[in-house]
């Protein structure tokens, strides 16, 4: 009859695939002499590090498990497992793992100390997955600050282009924004002066008289009209 020792696996998988993050894996060891030792994953480790964060402490990514430890013993295809704490589980042996109530514990190795080569095969594959949808989500939110911080700038940049253009303004603008003050006097050019009328005929006779007899002008001081020869008064 074929050994039970061995390890066997109970996947309670998310459906959401990359098991090795999201899902829970439930182990029983059987050794030879009787004793076992069973280990559940309380979450998984995604559910954990999530749980860390918002709790503020550092984030863990290693699943929280229980260890129990006991011994068993098998009649036929019966099995008993005999907890350390008292407790008692039955299940049934199957050809590929044991049935205990509604789950099943697939055999994963033959071997009690090295970890099942499946196991390790699909968690290195998980994680390279995991790996490469970080770096893509990583750099999908780079790109998508980038344009955050493009958008923030371009509307800092139209909110300050008026500014920049009130501050030049044209000569007329100004003006029209800067009347005189009321106080203040413009500006006046200088008006011409004007003589009386009286002032200038007065220059004129003073300096050019003219002959009763035929109208001649003669300088101021003569005696004779140059023309006619008549005495001037």
């Amino acid at each position: 009859m074929k050994s039970i020792s061995g390890q066997y696996e109970c996947l309670h998988r998310s459906g959401i695939g990359l098991d090795y993050f999201t899902s829970r894996i439930d182990r029983f060891t059987l050794q030879a002499n009787g004793q076992f030792i069973f280990v559940v994953q309380e979450r998984s480790r995604v559910s954990h590090a999530a749980k860390s964060l918002l709790s503020g402490q550092q984030v863990d990514v290693n699943a929280p498990e229980t260890q129990r430890k006991g011994s068993y013993t098998n009649l036929g295809d019966n099995i008993s497992f005999n907890f350390d704490d008292g407790t008692q589980e039955n299940g049934q042996l199957t050809p590929g793992g044991i049935q205990i109530g509604n789950n099943f514990f697939e055999k994963v190795s033959d071997s009690t100390l090295l970890p099942p080569t499946h196991r390790l095969k699909s968690n290195m594959e998980d994680i390279a997955k995991g790996l490469k949808i970080a770096g893509a989500i990583g750099g999908a939110a780079v790109k998508a600050a980038k344009t955050i911080q493009d958008t923030i700038q371009t509307a800092q940049g139209l909110q300050s282009t008026p500014d920049s253009k009130s501050s030049t303004q044209s000569p007329n603008q100004q003006g029209q924004r800067n009347p005189v003050a009321p106080n203040q006097a413009a500006p006046q050019s200088p008006k011409p002066q004007v003589q009386p009328i009286g002032s200038v005929l007065t220059e004129q006779n003073a300096e050019t008289l003219f002959c009763d007899q035929c109208g001649a002008p003669v300088r101021p001081g003569k005696h004779f009209c140059n023309q006619c020869g008549a005495k001037l008064p």
